[in-house]
């Protein structure tokens, strides 16, 4: 059985989500985290622009998926006056901007928005590193550190409130596998297979993931 370690469950509210899909474990937020843009709603805040044609699944380098992480802080900067230090869109010394990042959700994912707003209701997103040496046909355990695999969710609405529902999430361990079934400079398609039970269901399966331009 597949489950979070460490994770963290709230009840409504916005959150910030760039810190679960870096890796790691997430804690309910504090005054020091960045608040969403105005009006955008949802878990995670969300990115403020409309999002592209949506797929099930997008591949994105590390780098574009930094350069999105930016432009949602300097909106968070341009519409709410708060100053974000830049380094929190950045990555670590150590990561590598080529890395490619897999982004999933039953809600479909963008390759121009990061973070994606997930709407109350059962919603999962999942999100997955592969590093260089991982861009290649083969099967990877899901509790590999180099995957960073983590999980965000939420939960059926407690009223009509559009933000008013369970949300939580956290770096996924146990047994699982992400099979890369074929890799090349357009698409990604993988196969996820895990015994997770989220809340909007079980994400097992295969996907495609077009490669973001």
């Amino acid at each position: 059985m597949l489950t979070a370690c460490d994770p963290a469950f709230w009840d409504g509210g916005s959150i910030d989500i760039s810190d679960v899909f870096n890796g790691g474990a997430h804690d309910p937020p504090d005054s020091s985290d960045p608040p969403g843009p105005p009006g955008t709603g949802g878990a995670g805040g969300g990115g403020g622009s409309d999002p592209g044609p949506l797929t099930a699944a997008v591949a994105m380098t590390r780098a574009q998926r930094e350069a999105l992480m930016q432009a949602y802080y300097d909106q968070i900067m341009n519409e709410t006056g708060s100053v974000v230090s830049t380094a929190a869109a950045g990555g670590q010394p150590d990561q590598d901007p080529n890395d490619l990042m897999l982004h999933i959700s039953d809600m479909g994912e963008s390759c121009d928005v990061y973070p994606r707003s997930l709407p109350c209701g059962g919603h999962w997103q999942l999100r997955f590193v592969l590093p260089i040496a991982y861009q290649q046909v083969g099967v990877y355990d899901l509790d590999d550190f180099a995957l960073h695999a983590s999980m965000f969710e939420t939960g059926a609405p407690y009223s009509p409130a559009p933000d008013d529902c369970p949300k939580g999430g956290g770096t996924l361990l146990g047994s699982g596998t992400l099979e890369i079934l074929a890799i090349d400079s357009t698409e990604v398609r993988f196969r996820v297979t895990t015994g997770a039970a989220l809340m909007g269901g079980n994400p097992s399966g295969e996907y495609t993931a077009p490669r973001c331009p």
